[in-house]
């Protein structure tokens, strides 16, 4: 359950999610590496053959992934999370991060034009979803916007522009991978987004602030800016 209308710190939720990307990094990148001889003996795969800057390059991405989320989550969410949402969320983000770390460093061509690209289009999603979520933030904090809709900043351009970061930033490390796979999972967290995530949003939206909601609405677009 989602808990849009209940404020709580839920620290202990959080750090729980934060947890299932770090070890997901983590455990990909001792499996791809030659330093846990004994995780790879423990749990069977050998070695791989994978581009070791590539290794590098992926572990570089996935911890600032780790840290901008963890820092938005102590940060920037007021809602309540539940213990069920965070146990989901860990399991699902420890999969998705140990998947692309692994696939990155499993992948024996050289670094290249597209892994550049991937990483630029991740640096470029971060920064969106972390400026947006900061302007959002200290806009909220005075007082005298108490009770308003923020539609200022870079959520001028799109309605949920935090949401377009982070999956451009999923889209620019998928890249990076050079596997089919990961692009899909990349892809399938931006249909997640626009056919669950967004619509809950906006329906507590509309219920909250329903003329500065609609009027929004009609002049902003919902996720791609310029486009969607």
């Amino acid at each position: 359950m989602i808990f849009l209308n209940e404020h709580a710190r839920s620290i202990p939720a959080k750090i729980l999610m934060a947890l299932g990307v770090l070890t997901g990094i983590i455990t990909a990148i001792l499996l791809v590496s030659d330093y846990s001889e004994w995780l790879m003996n423990a749990t069977g795969p050998v070695s791989s053959e994978g581009d070791r800057l590539r290794i590098l390059i992926m572990l570089i991405c996935c911890l600032i992934y780790f840290f901008r989320f963890s820092f938005s989550l102590l940060v920037f969410v007021q809602r309540k999370i539940a213990w069920l949402e965070a146990i989901v969320v860990s399991i699902l983000f420890y999969m998705m991060f140990y998947y692309f770390c692994f696939s990155a460093g499993s992948y024996g061509g050289s670094v290249g034009v597209l892994d550049f690209i991937g990483v630029a289009l991740f640096l470029s999603g971060s920064a969106i979803n972390v400026v947006a979520d900061y302007q959002k933030f200290a806009w909220k904090k005075e007082s005298k916007n108490r009770g308003k809709l923020y539609t200022s900043g870079l959520f001028r351009y799109s309605m949920h522009i935090n949401y377009f970061g982070d999956a451009l930033g999923y889209f620019g490390l998928a890249l990076i991978t050079h596997n089919a796979v990961c692009v899909s999972i990349s892809l399938g967290m931006m249909v997640y987004f626009i056919g669950f995530e967004i619509p809950l949003l906006d329906r507590h939206l509309k219920q909250k602030y329903t003329k500065e909601f609609e009027a929004y609405a009609r002049r902003t677009k919902k996720f791609v800016p310029c486009i969607y």
